[in-house]
Parts: structure tokens; sequence; C-alpha cells
């Protein structure tokens, strides 16, 4: 038996955050969209062969790479992108197991709306659908090598950066080493 001394009573509005909709979620990918090109640095600035210079020592290099990481943050997440779709592109069957499996997701959210569908007599649930769409793509993405396509997306991916990062000396704006520490060998 609980004394009236041990219970407390709440009182108050909880206010809940609203709920991620298609339409909210479709508006939080377009302003990530818009922000990321707005801070996108001209290609003819991230390219510049007279910016590549050989670092003098590996703090440089970690200087250099935090530095170019966060100045052109938005041309890497393209470069990424565009080596995903050369991969996806020079690999026939994974394109055609991404295009079933997107094809089919698509449909289920879109089209069929959650709705149960019967086949030869047997109810299959939203749950059960996303399955057979998984249960048909696997195969495919197992030969198409995906596993693989992913580690070399990522392989690739990092390598480009951290080369391109550690080389390109930065911004010349006098402001940009203004608060730099110096580090002095010891």
């Amino acid at each position: 038996m609980a004394d009236d001394k041990d219970t407390t009573e709440l009182t108050g509005d909880i206010e809940m955050a609203a709920p991620i909709t298609k339409s909210s979620q479709f508006t939080l990918a377009k302003e990530w969209l818009s922000k990321r090109r707005a801070t996108m640095k001209p290609w003819r600035e991230f390219l510049s062969t007279s910016k590549f210079s050989k670092p003098k020592s590996i703090a440089e290099v970690g200087r250099r790479v935090v530095k170019n990481l966060e100045e052109y943050q938005s041309n890497y997440i393209l470069m990424v992108l565009l080596i995903t779709v050369y991969c996806v592109v020079t690999n026939p069957l994974l394109l055609i197991a991404i295009s079933i499996g997107g094809g089919g997701c698509w449909y289920l959210s879109f089209k069929n709306e959650g709705r149960t569908i019967k086949i030869l007599g047997r109810e299959f649930s939203v749950m059960e659908q996303y399955g057979v769409i998984a249960l048909l793509c696997l195969p495919l993405l197992f030969l198409a090598s995906a596993g693989s396509t992913v580690f070399w997306i990522i392989g690739a991916s990092v390598f480009t950066i951290l080369l391109h990062a550690s080389f390109l000396s930065g911004s010349s704006s006098p402001d940009s080493n203004a608060f730099d520490l110096e580090m002095q060998p010891v």
C-alpha cells in the first residue's frame, strides 16, 4: 500500500513534436540541397592547380585537411555522389537490382499506400510486401557484387578527398591564417 505522501501529481501540457510526413521529408531534403548548393565553392577555385603545394609537415597536412573539409564540404559531397553514380552506371546488373528494389518500394509507399495484397488466397501485409521485394533484390545485389562496390566507393572517395584536401593550400585571404597556431618542432 502506498501512502499519500509517496504519490506525486504531475500536471501540465506536453507539446508533442509534429510527426514527420512525406511532405515534410521532401521539404527537409529540399532545404538541405539548397544549403549545399549555396555553400558550394566554384569548381575553378576547387580545382585550381596554382593552389596545390606539398605540405611541409604532418601537422600542416592535418590542418589543411580539417580546413579544406570544412571549406569545401559541399564539393566533396558532390564528388562522392559522382563516384557513386559512376559505379552504379558502369555495373548494369547493380543498376537493374537497384531499379527493381527502388521501383518496388516506390510502388508500395505511393501507389499501394499501405494496403494489403491478396495473392493465391493469402493476404500479404505491408511488411511482408517489403520482405518480398528484399528477397527478390538480394540475389541480384549479391550477383552484382554490391558489397564490393560499396567498399570501392568508400575507398575511392576517402582516398580522393584526403589527397585533394592535403595538397590544396586553401584560401589565400589574409584572415584565413589570423588565428592559426604555429607549431614549433621540438
